[in-house]
């Protein structure tokens, strides 16, 4: 499935496999971000620690930060957002009720083979976008999950959305993801769950 999505939307395509039970792979020991380690695994598979989180948007993303109040002050400072503002947006941002133990990121046509992901991530222009999700529905019956929020946008909008809902999410970026996810000025984000890559492409 990953050869098919990379021959229609380019190499900003990736596979993802959460709680993954073998140790095999490049596992960056560095603090990082879970949008940077994405931008990562475009060029090559690993396997991905979330206790190696710096940011506290995906640290609550993926179950490892129960208490929004450091978050939402932080997010506050950075966007000038009012604070009871963001509180109100992180209720419709989902998260992960118990912690993801690790994600093998990046799997690529041959891992493929013995390896089903949980889903796909893709950075698509407005036009791409556009038309898969056109398909989608008309695969699916089901209209993609668009979410408007400018923080949070690779971790909880279109990762945990897509793991949660089992259904494609969309998210317009945040500055983060532009600046450390390589997501370029004309580039959206999707999530697209494996079961409706079949139904879409198979």
């Amino acid at each position: 499935m990953i050869s098919d999505l990379k021959k229609l939307y380019g190499p900003k395509c990736l596979g993802l496999k959460v709680n993954y039970t073998e140790s095999n792979f490049y596992s960056p020991s560095k603090p990082i971000r879970f949008c940077e380690a994405v931008n990562d695994a475009f060029k090559t598979p690993l396997l991905f620690d979330p206790k190696n989180l710096i940011c506290h948007g995906a640290k609550r993303s993926m179950g490892l930060l129960m208490d929004d109040k450091d978050l939402i002050k932080h997010i506050s400072a950075e966007s000038d957002i009012a604070m009871q503002t963001v509180k109100k947006a992180l209720v419709d941002i989902p998260r992960m009720n118990t912690p993801i133990h690790n994600i093998l990121m990046g799997i690529d046509e041959k891992m493929e083979r013995t390896i089903r992901p949980d889903l796909y991530i893709m950075y698509l222009s407005p036009r791409q976008v556009m038309n898969l999700m056109r398909s989608n529905t008309l695969k699916t019956n089901e209209f993609p999950v668009v979410k408007p929020f400018t923080f949070l946008s690779i971790c909880g909008n279109v990762f945990i959305s897509t793991f949660k809902s089992a259904n494609m999410s969309i998210s317009f970026g945040c500055p983060e993801s532009r600046k450390y996810a390589g997501l370029k000025d004309n580039q959206l984000v999707v999530g697209l769950p494996y079961s409706q890559a079949i139904q879409m492409f198979s």
